[in-house]
C-alpha cells in the first residue's frame, strides 16, 4: 500500500498509556486528563523531555509514523517548550484523534 510521505512523532509516556497503545496502536485521552496529545518532532529532544526530573511517571518513547498529508491538515504546529523541544512539537487536539490514529502507519517502542 503506498502511503506517501510519512513524518515520524515522539512522545514519552507512563506505563498504562504504554501498554493501551501496543494493544491498539491507537493513542486515547485519559479520563479527566488533557483533551489533546502532544507529540516532539524529534526523538532527542522528547528524550531530554523525558529524562527532566518532574517525569518520574515516564517509561517509554514510542515513535509515531504517520501520513503527513493528514497530520499537516489535523496537527497543531504551535510550539510548545522551545527550551527542551527545540524541533518542535505538534498537538493533536481531542476532536482530530481518531483521524490521526487512522494516520498511523505503525507505532515502535524507541526505549
Amino acid at each position: 500500500m503506498i502511503y506517501g510521505d510519512t513524518v515520524s512523532l515522539y512522545r514519552a509516556i507512563g506505563y498504562e498509556e504504554l501498554v493501551s497503545l501496543m494493544k491498539t496502536r491507537h493513542f486515547k485521552l485519559r479520563p479527566g486528563g488533557m483533551e489533546s496529545k502532544h507529540f516532539g518532532r524529534s526523538f532527542n529532544d522528547t528524550l531530554d523531555f523525558a529524562n527532566m526530573a518532574f517525569n518520574i511517571h515516564v517509561v517509554a518513547i514510542v515513535k509515531a509514523v504517520v501520513i503527513k498529508s493528514v497530520l499537516e491538515m489535523i496537527g497543531d504546529f504551535t510550539d510548545a517548550d522551545l527550551s527542551v523541544f527545540k524541533s518542535g512539537t505538534v498537538e493533536i487536539h481531542k476532536e482530530h484523534l481518531s483521524e490521526f490514529n487512522n494516520a498511523i502507519i505503525d507505532v515502535k517502542h524507541m526505549v
